[in-house]
């Protein structure tokens, strides 16, 4: 519509746009992928924590997490290669999983936000109930986009991997008992990755002189 409109050379540089954009977007998931691996890992919490918890000692970065990460994507495009319809399937599952995840954190918490340990630094006040109320109001409006039956793919996707959490989920809690479900010691991460960043640095310097 728009090269028909505005003519090819509009619409071949707006294509190079969505192409940077869609980059852009894929770049990000793939950081915050990296960023929950390494998290969990740290954490005990993922499969294969004690390899993806590392810290590369010269670039100061979660290396493994970031691989594995990386890894995962491919394999995805490899499976969808041949789907005609790649993007739809994929970017409508990429927008339905986060709605679930939110969904799912807003119900617990809404249950169980009196019981919770008072935040640390900042507080919703007076406005908690209005905001979860908000909240609720717009995830179910998003999930009732996805209710056509073109969004049966999607669907399936993400039940797929909820079911594949939850089996896990199982499988840790058997391992581990009523421990699996308390959070580890809250740490920043970021905190931990200058401190080993620093002392790279420092190991650096050292072996220079």
């Amino acid at each position: 519509m728009i090269t028909a409109v505005l003519g090819s050379v509009v619409g071949k540089i707006l294509l190079v746009l969505v192409v940077i954009s869609i980059f852009s977007c894929g770049l990000v998931i793939t950081l915050s992928g990296t960023r929950l691996v390494y998290a969990m890992s740290r954490d005990e919490r993922f499969p294969g924590w004690r390899l993806l918890k590392r810290i590369h000692p010269r670039t100061a970065t979660p290396l493994n997490a970031t691989v594995f990460m990386m890894a995962i994507a491919q394999i995805i495009l490899a499976v969808f290669s041949r789907s005609a319809d790649a993007l739809f399937q994929l970017f409508s599952a990429a927008t339905l999983l986060p709605a679930v995840i939110y969904a799912g954190t807003v119900a617990m918490y809404a249950v169980k936000r009196r019981s919770l340990p008072p935040s640390r630094g900042f507080s919703l006040g007076r406005w908690e109930v209005p905001v979860l109320i908000l909240a609720t109001v717009w995830l179910v409006y998003e999930l009732l986009i996805f209710r056509d039956a073109s969004f049966r793919g999607p669907w399936v996707y993400v039940l797929v991997l909820c079911g594949i959490g939850a089996v896990y989920l199982a499988v840790f809690i058997a391992r581990r008992g009523r421990a699996a479900l308390t959070m580890p010691d809250m740490a920043d991460i970021d905190r931990v990755l200058d401190g080993t960043a620093e002392s790279a640095e420092v190991g650096a310097e050292g072996t220079a002189r």
